[in-house]
C-alpha cells in the first residue's frame, strides 16, 4: 500500500488502502471488504457506491491472485469523509487535477510506473548513485499483461522528468483518441494486402460481417463453419468487386481466424432466444435469489414430475408420475405418485387426492400460497382458494409459474434432480432419454422394473425419504441440514401450527362447482342419484349449487341453496327387487319427507283463508260515479219459448193419462181381449 505521510507526499502519490483499512471504517469483515472490491472490479456498486478499485502491483493473492486497493483521491466526498475519520493522516488537498473519466487500467499503470521510478525519486538528482539507480531500475524486470518484460532507461528518464514537473498525475497515462473503435477493417493480412478502394473495402467489411453473424444468429452455426464459408465467400467478393489479385493470391490474404469470428458470439444469444428457448433459459436469462421463508408451509411449490423408471406390468405399457410438493421454508417434500396406462394423464382429482395428504398432515396443512405449474391439472385450485378466502377472511392465493420455464421453478426442480440421483439405485432406471435407452450390452436395453407396482409405490416413497432425511451441503440453501431438520427447526422457531382442515371441509373447499336441479326430492350427478335430508324442503324443480369433491369419489356432495348451506347429499343405494331392504329405505324416505313436510304445520294458521282474505281487500264495489238505474240483473232463461220436442212429450202425456181416467187399465185389457 502506498500512503503519503505529510502534505508534500500526498500532492504528488495517490493515497491507497487497503482492505483491512477499508474494513475498519465500515466495521466490517476484511472478507466482505475483498468481496465489495473484487465486485467493484467487475463494474459492480457496493452500498449505491461506485468504489475506484485497482490491483495493486506487487502483490499476489485472492482471487485470480490479485490484491485489490482503492484509491481514496477518487471515492466520493460522502465516502471519503468516512473514510478520513479513520485515518485523519489523510486530511487535506488532494491531487486531482484529472478531471475526465478514468479507466482501472489507467490507475495500474500509474502504479506500475510509481514502482518503476520509486528507486530512482530516493536519490538525489544529478548524482551518481542516481545514475547508478537508472541502471538498476532497467535491468529490474516486471510483468506487463502477463509476460516478463523490461522498462527501457530513457524511459525511466521521461518518466522521472514527468514526475518531477506535474507530480503523479503525469504519470496517468492518457487514453487513445481511437479507443473503442475498430482499427481493423477484417484482418491486418486483408486490410495490408488488398488492392481495393477505401469505399469498396468498407462496404465489403460491412456485408462479411453481416454474412458471419446473420448465420450464427439464424442458425446457431459454429465459428469454424463461419470461417470456412466466409473465406470462400470474401474471395469471390474481392475478384467481383475489382481486385487484380488472382485467386491463387486472394486464398492466404482473406484466410479468417477464430478472432475475428470471435466477435460475434454474442449474436449466439439471439439464437438462443429464438430457437433454443430451454437453452435460454438454462444460460442467457439471469435468475434472482430469493430468501427461505420464516414460517413452515406458507408457501407450497407444486409440480407434477415424470419418473424415469421403465415399468413392466401386463401387456400395456406402465408409465409413474410423480405429484410433489415443496415447502419453500425446508424444501421438505410430499410425494404422491401416480401409475397411468395408455391414454391417460394426471387429471385434476389426482391433484386434490395428492394435496389432501399435505393439508391433512399434522406438519403440512393449507399453505397461504401455492406456487404450480401452468398445467390444465391445477387449474381448479385457484377457484378453490378463492372460496377459502372468503370462508377463513383471510387471504390465500395461487401463483403460476412462467410456462416452459422451468428455472421458475428451480427450487422442485433441484429435487427432483436428487430423487432421480436416488433412483438410479432402482431396476429399470432408463435415465430420462427414452428414445436413447441405457443398455446392459450393446443391443440389450436395461430390463424393466418387474416387482409390481405396490413395490415400485413403496421404493419410490423410500427415496423419497433419503430425500428428506439427507443434509444438504453446507454452502447451500438449508447450511448444511436436511429438508427434515430444516423443518422442524422451522417448526420450532416459529411455533408453527397447522392450518389443518377436516376432511369434510377439504372437500367443501378443493371442489368444483355445478347447479342442478331437484327432481322428486333428488339430485343426479354423472348419471347417479344423490339423496339426503337437506333436500326434504327443496321445491321440485327448484335448482341449487352442487360443489363437488376434486379429490378421488367418496360418493358425497355438498348443497347449497339461494345462498344457504344445506349440508351433505350421498348417493342414493340401488336394490334388487326381491330385497326387503329396499322395501324399508323407501319407506324411510317417505317417513322422512312426510315429516319434514308435516313439521311445516307448526308454522301454519289452519283457519287462514285465501277467499277470506281477498274480500277484506276489497275497498269500493261500484265506481265513484252516478248509480245506475240497475246495477245487475239476473238472466231468466225460464221465460224463454220451450223446444217442440218438449210440447210434444208434454201432450202425449197429458194423452195418456185422459185415456186412463175414461178407461180403466181392467177394462182395457178386457176390450184388448175382445178385440
Amino acid at each position: 500500500m502506498l500512503l503519503a505521510s505529510n502534505a508534500r507526499e500526498r500532492s504528488c502519490f495517490p493515497v491507497f488502502l487497503t482492505a483491512s483499512d477499508f474494513a475498519a471504517a465500515f466495521q466490517i469483515t476484511e472478507r466482505a471488504t475483498r468481496k465489495a472490491f473484487e465486485c467493484a472490479a467487475s463494474g459492480r456498486l457496493w452500498r449505491g457506491e461506485a468504489l475506484p478499485v485497482v490491483a495493486l502491483p506487487g502483490q499476489r493473492g485472492g482471487k485470480g491472485g490479485a490484491v485489490w486497493g482503492i484509491v481514496l483521491d477518487k471515492c466520493s466526498p460522502a465516502l471519503r469523509a468516512k473514510l478520513e475519520a479513520v485515518h485523519p493522516a489523510f486530511k487535506g488537498p488532494f491531487n486531482a487535477p484529472l478531471n475526465r473519466a478514468l479507466q482501472p487500467w489507467q490507475f495500474e499503470e500509474q502504479i506500475a510506473r510509481l514502482n518503476a521510478i520509486q528507486s530512482i525519486l530516493a536519490t538525489e538528482k544529478r548524482s551518481t548513485a542516481r545514475e547508478i539507480a537508472y541502471r538498476q531500475a532497467a535491468a529490474q524486470p516486471h510483468v506487463i499483461n502477463g509476460k516478463i518484460g523490461y522498462n527501457a532507461e530513457n524511459t525511466l528518464r521521461d518518466w522521472v522528468r514527468t514526475f518531477e514537473a506535474k507530480g503523479a498525475a503525469g504519470l496517468m497515462p492518457a487514453q487513445r483518441k481511437d479507443r473503442g473503435e475498430k482499427r481493423v477493417l477484417i484482418t491486418q493480412a486483408w486490410d495490408g494486402a488488398i488492392d481495393l478502394a477505401d469505399d469498396s473495402r468498407a462496404k465489403l467489411a460491412q456485408a462479411l460481417n453481416e454474412k458471419a453473424r446473420s448465420m450464427i444468429a439464424n442458425d446457431g452455426t459454429s465459428n469454424r463453419e463461419v470461417i470456412r464459408i466466409c473465406e470462400r465467400w470474401l474471395v469471390c467478393a474481392c475478384l467481383d468487386a475489382g481486385s487484380q489479385l488472382s485467386r491463387a493470391q486472394l486464398g492466404p490474404v482473406c484466410a479468417l481466424n477464430q478472432k475475428w469470428a470471435g466477435q460475434f458470439d454474442h449474436y449466439r444469444l439471439l439464437h438462443a432466444k429464438t430457437k433454443d428457448h430451454k437453452d435460454w433459459q438454462d444460460y442467457a436469462v439471469p435468475r434472482i435469489g430469493r430468501a427461505l421463508p420464516d414460517r413452515p408451509v406458507d408457501v407450497l411449490i407444486g409440480d407434477v414430475h415424470y419418473v424415469d423408471i421403465a415399468v413392466a406390468e401386463g401387456k400395456a405399457p406402465v408409465r409413474a408420475r410423480l405429484i410433489a410438493w415443496m415447502d419453500a421454508a425446508s424444501h421438505f417434500i410430499w410425494v404422491t405418485p401416480v401409475f397411468l396406462g395408455k391414454g391417460q394423464g394426471v387429471r385434476q382429482e389426482d391433484v386434490a387426492e395428492s394435496l389432501s395428504q399435505v393439508a391433512l398432515c399434522p406438519h403440512g396443512g393449507i399453505p397461504l400460497e401455492y406456487y404450480l405449474d401452468n398445467g390444465s391439472e391445477y387449474a381448479a385450485l385457484s377457484e378453490a382458494m378463492a372460496r377459502l378466502s372468503v370462508a377463513a377472511h383471510m387471504q390465500f392465493s395461487v401463483t403460476l409459474a412462467k410456462p416452459y420455464a422451468a428455472q421458475s421453478k428451480g427450487l422442485i426442480e433441484g429435487c427432483f434432480n436428487i430423487i432421480e440421483g436416488i433412483f438410479k439405485g432402482l431396476p429399470g432406471w432408463i435415465g430420462g432419454d427414452r428414445t436413447n435407452k441405457k443398455s446392459v450390452r450393446k443391443g440389450q436395453v436395461v430390463a424393466p422394473y418387474s416387482m409390481g407396482l405396490a413395490a415400485l409405490e413403496a421404493d419410490i416413497r423410500a427415496a423419497v425419504a433419503i430425500y428428506n432425511d439427507r443434509p444438504q451441503r453446507s454452502a447451500g440453501r438449508l447450511g448444511g441440514l436436511s429438508p427434515l431438520q430444516m423443518l422442524e427447526a422451522k417448526i420450532k422457531t416459529s411455533e408453527f401450527i397447522a392450518r389443518q382442515p377436516s376432511e369434510e371441509v377439504f372437500d367443501m373447499v378443493f371442489s368444483r362447482q355445478e347447479v342442478r336441479a331437484v327432481r322428486s326430492g333428488v339430485i343426479t350427478i354423472e348419471g347417479r342419484t344423490f339423496e339426503g335430508p337437506c333436500l326434504d324442503l327443496i321445491a321440485a324443480g327448484d335448482k341449487v349449487e352442487v360443489l363437488i369433491p376434486l379429490r378421488k369419489d367418496k360418493g358425497r356432495a355438498y348443497v347449497k341453496h339461494r345462498g344457504r348451506d344445506l349440508g351433505w347429499v350421498e348417493i342414493m343405494p340401488i336394490f334388487a327387487h326381491s330385497d326387503r331392504e329396499g322395501a324399508r329405505f323407501q319407506g324411510a324416505l317417505e317417513a322422512r319427507k312426510g315429516k319434514a313436510v308435516d313439521a311445516l304445520a307448526a308454522t301454519v294458521n289452519p283457519a287462514e283463508s285465501t277467499f277470506a282474505n281477498q274480500k277484506a281487500l276489497v275497498e269500493r264495489l261500484v265506481p265513484n260515479a252516478q248509480n245506475p238505474e240497475f246495477w245487475t240483473r239476473a238472466i231468466d232463461k225460464t221465460i224463454l219459448p220451450r223446444p217442440q220436442r218438449d210440447v210434444d212429450a208434454e201432450n202425449d202425456e197429458r194423452l195418456r193419462a185422459f185415456n186412463d181416467e175414461l178407461f180403466p187399465r181392467k177394462d182395457r185389457r178386457a176390450s184388448d181381449g175382445h178385440r
